[in-house]
């Protein structure tokens, strides 16, 4: 869980300006190569879900990206806990994959 809830706080720092662009930035962090389009297709319909799920207040942002306050305070100025806790849940999917874990 830490290590997800690191990569999606540098997928939001470092990642870039859209999901797009930050969903290729996560995958390739963890799979070393593009997402294809299903994949891509996929992942954001994941992080479009989670997000909504979040702001509806399913459960509190900070229970899935930490509860941290240095987190909090790292958290880039233009990303919300939601987004946060969005991307954590995708990099843990990510960082879950057969692919990522095997390397073949």
């Amino acid at each position: 869980m830490e290590a997800a809830q690191a990569l999606a706080l540098k997928t939001l720092r470092e990642g870039g300006a859209s999901d797009n662009e930050r969903l290729t930035y996560a995958f390739r962090r963890c799979l070393t190569r593009l997402p294809d389009q299903g994949e891509r297709e996929e992942l954001l319909n994941l992080l479009a879900r989670q997000e909504g799920r979040l702001a509806e207040g399913w459960v509190n942002p900070w229970d899935i990206a930490g509860f941290d306050q240095k987190l909090r305070s790292n958290l880039p100025g233009d990303a919300t806990p939601v987004q946060l806790a969005a991307w954590t849940t995708v990099a843990r999917v990510l960082l879950n994959l057969d692919e990522t874990i095997t390397k073949e």
